[in-house]
């Protein structure tokens, strides 16, 4: 970790940590389950060096996603397919979605992608940064519907428009 970093993106790396160490299960995590180890916590504290209370927050916001309109994407029963940090090449760089699960239902492919941000939909490089994710996918996997939308720490999931 580069001690110039701020604590706001300190608390968004941690945020995409627990989240990226969220176990999928079998009709997805219970209300009241803490899907993370205290090993796995301190760990998190550690590497993003926060205090007590940061850590919390940042265990509150990933809570409010698992416990979210996006709970779906860690319930074992509906999907077919679940990763996390997938590497991705975009215009020649190397990238990592967040999240990348396909329904198991539908077949639909989502590019889920975590903010800590309040508003990402009113960020227009945010949108235009997940339109390029969602356009990549939709090229490796022809034919097949590819959704992508942001996970925020207020539980919300926030899906782009499905272009025509």
């Amino acid at each position: 970790m580069q001690t110039q970093e701020t604590l706001e993106s300190r608390l968004g790396q941690a945020f995409h940590r627990l989240l990226e160490w969220a176990p999928a299960a079998p009709g997805g995590l219970a209300r009241d389950a803490e899907p993370w180890t205290a090993h796995q916590l301190a760990g998190v504290a550690r590497a993003f060096d926060l205090d007590a209370a940061h850590l919390e927050t940042a265990r509150t916001w990933a809570q409010a996603v698992l416990r979210g309109q996006g709970a779906w994407a860690w319930d074992a029963d509906q999907l077919a397919l679940s990763a996390n940090e997938v590497p991705l090449i975009v215009q020649g760089r190397l990238r990592r979605l967040d999240r990348l699960v396909r329904q198991r239902q539908s077949g639909a492919w989502w590019v889920l992608d975590y903010k800590s941000a309040g508003h990402p939909l009113d960020d227009p490089a945010l949108c235009q940064q997940l339109h390029t994710y969602r356009d990549a996918v939709a090229r490796a996997y022809p034919g097949q519907t590819v959704h992508a939308a942001f996970l925020t720490p207020q539980g919300l999931l926030l899906p782009l428009p499905t272009p025509p």
